[in-house]
């Protein structure tokens, strides 16, 4: 397996034109329907975002492979996770 740090070459031409500029729905239909006794929202807003990340057979002398996730909020880590393969199984084609 090999990595490629080229840009892919995509044709644009290749592509249907949109325009979405305009839609069907009107501003009322696009409101979203808050709860009539919904409490009020207390402090500041957060984002959360959450990156996932898999290697298959990374390491060289084990070909084991190893999956994990980190979750930020407001771009502090909070929560993550990594593990690598327990066993290799080995398959054979006939």
């Amino acid at each position: 397996m090999l990595f490629d740090p080229s840009l892919p070459h995509v044709d644009p031409s290749a592509f249907q034109r949109q325009d979405w500029t305009f839609s069907a729905m009107t501003e009322e239909d696009m409101k979203e329907v808050l709860p009539p006794y919904m409490p009020a929202s207390r402090g500041r807003g957060f984002v959360i975002r959450v990156f996932v990340d898999a290697d298959h057979a990374g390491d060289e002398i084990t070909r084991r492979s190893r999956t994990g996730f980190i979750v930020y909020i407001n771009n502090a880590p909070v929560y993550w996770y990594s593990k690598r393969q327990g066993s290799v199984e080995s398959s054979t084609y006939q």
